[in-house]
């Protein structure tokens, strides 16, 4: 009885790290196609949707999900690690493409979100060396929502090896 209470424990940990884990790359796919496209294409006179006092501001809903998903994905690990190998497996190497994200993030896309943000909006100029300097932000910007799809569809298979493992067991 236990192991059947650990198991579906383990199947609910997972399905719940998925929809969060697609919820936040629904969040990524339109910040980089509805914000980040538009910031990079003529800074500074881009830069008007994120000032004001009604400006883009992303921090709450990365701030909500980033932290639960890490959570998230730590439980799962946890409650799956003997559930089966493949599982096991794809759990891990999600987790390590979302850490490697989330560096990313630190390191590189926050402090350049951040100086592009402070950046001062002028709606007379495009500065080219400003516009080169956000185009390659926004190509690394889908390289890193990419690496978000690849962790998302290792999280999707991990859900369906749950699911045949389940009905293999059940034969």
């Amino acid at each position: 009885m236990k192991q059947i209470t650990t198991y579906r424990a383990a199947n609910f940990l997972l399905l719940v790290l998925t929809l969060f884990y697609l919820i936040m790359v629904g969040g990524g796919n339109y910040e980089q196609i509805n914000v980040t496209h538009v910031v990079a294409s003529a800074p500074p006179k881009s830069l008007a949707m994120l000032h004001g006092n009604y400006g883009f501001n992303p921090v709450k809903f990365w701030v909500t999900f980033r932290p639960l998903t890490i959570l998230l994905f730590i439980a799962a690990l946890v409650f799956n690690w003997r559930v089966s190998a493949r599982r096991r497996h794809l759990l891990i190497v999600s987790f390590l493409i979302d850490c490697g994200v989330t560096l990313a993030t630190f390191f590189y896309f926050a402090p350049e979100t951040g100086m592009i943000a402070a950046a001062k909006y002028d709606s007379s100029i495009v500065d080219p060396n400003l516009f080169d300097h956000m185009q390659q932000w926004e190509s690394l910007n889908w390289l890193r929502l990419g690496a978000f799809y690849v962790a998302g569809i290792l999280l999707l298979s991990a859900l369906n090896t749950s699911m045949v493992t389940k009905k293999m067991n059940a034969a």
